[in-house]
């Protein structure tokens, strides 16, 4: 009888999906069976990003390395120069449960990172999603650490250098060994300067998704008219101070400038656009997210029991417009609809999963959902 979706059986019940003699392996914290018929994979029953498992409703996640027979299964690909493998056999997929195995489904590639040919990591696409019962049994919630507070908010208006110290400080994990800042130019203004000094212990704040340029690459533009300290990831903006050799104003204006267009201003000045800019890098760069597409803009006072508003004017207003909300561990972007004026994008970031958790009590239908 074919199995469903919960079904628990025991290993021997789960290998016979893959066929006769299967070739079993360990893959990261999971145990892979490839056959004649069809891979088995059984991942454990953990919340641990390191040994990869379930992550969320609709995604598996394995970290490598594997076997290159394993790996071609788990993602569809061949390596070059190997042998041509049979990668279009279906993928059965168990967790972990008190000694037995868990029946979840059929899973199908979804994405996958290689370094010279070894496998680093792959995602498994899990449809239909998981229930939430099924996934609280197939991956544990953990409890939570201390998250981070929202004190620095009472501090964005009149230190905003303060505020962003804090909010680095409590979302960010500090380096082991602090690297040496070296002498920062006159050129460099005070707030920027500050910036860099906080980034030798906190080197991530320099991003992930956009990036502060190092203060060695911090140069004139051809005009030498303006100092270019930031970059969009794909290269289609970037951001500038007005260059000065000894920089007298502490806190000068900064400019976006897109490709091959004319620079304009942001909406704040250079203190808070590097607080907006860790913020944006937060929400886009955090290992938990969750998201909202295509949601009326009017309901999103509904977010209010867990989210509040930065009171900062709108960050990338000119080229791509973000508001921000924060709540205890978490950071949020909200940016209009390409596609409606009425409604908004809402994607949301956290430093660990349980952060987003209280987010499941509002009732909405999100697209992706990693708490």
């Amino acid at each position: 009888m074919p199995l469903k979706r919960s079904d628990l059986v025991d290993v021997g019940a789960a290998f016979d999906l893959a066929g006769a003699e299967p070739q079993v392996f360990a893959v990261g914290g999971a145990t892979v069976a490839l056959g004649t018929a069809a891979t088995v994979v059984i991942a454990g029953a953990v919340d641990d990003p390191a040994a990869g498992g379930v992550w969320n409703d609709q995604e598996l996640r394995l970290q490598g390395p594997a076997p290159v027979l394993a790996a071609a299964r788990l993602t569809g690909v061949v390596p070059c120069g190997s042998a041509e493998l049979d990668t279009d056999l279906p993928v059965h997929l168990f967790a972990r449960v008190d000694g037995l195995c868990c029946y979840l489904g059929l899973v199908r590639p979804s994405g996958s990172a290689w370094t010279d040919g070894e496998l680093n990591s792959c995602e498994l696409a899990i449809d239909p999603p998981l229930s939430r019962e099924i996934l609280d049994i197939v991956r544990p919630t953990v409890a939570p650490p201390g998250l981070p507070g929202l004190g620095w908010l009472d501090h964005v208006d009149s230190e905003p250098g303060w505020a962003l110290e804090l909010f680095v400080t409590g979302w960010h994990p500090e380096a082991v060994e602090p690297q040496a800042v070296g002498e920062i130019p006159r050129s460099i203004p005070p707030a920027l300067a500050d910036f860099y000094r906080l980034a030798a212990r906190y080197p991530g704040i320099l991003g992930g998704q956009n990036r502060i340029r190092s203060v060695g690459a911090v140069r004139p533009d051809s005009s030498a008219g303006f100092l270019v300290f930031a970059d969009e990831n794909q290269g289609g903006w970037d951001w500038s101070i007005p260059w000065e050799v000894d920089a007298t104003n502490s806190d000068p204006a900064v400019w976006v400038g897109e490709l091959g267009g004319a620079a304009v201003l942001e909406q704040e000045p250079l203190s808070r656009y590097l607080l907006q800019f860790s913020l944006y890098e937060a929400a886009s760069t955090a290992p938990f997210t969750a998201a909202l597409r295509n949601f009326p803009k009017h309901l999103l006072p509904v977010l209010g029991p867990c989210l509040q508003g930065v009171p900062l004017r709108t960050f990338m207003a000119p080229v791509a417009p973000t508001d921000f909300l924060v709540g205890p561990g978490i950071v949020a972007g909200v940016s209009p609809s390409y596609f409606n004026e009425d409604e908004v994008d809402v994607w949301i970031g956290a430093r660990h999963r349980s952060a987003l958790h209280p987010l499941l009590e509002l009732g909405l239908q999100w697209q992706r959902f990693d708490g």
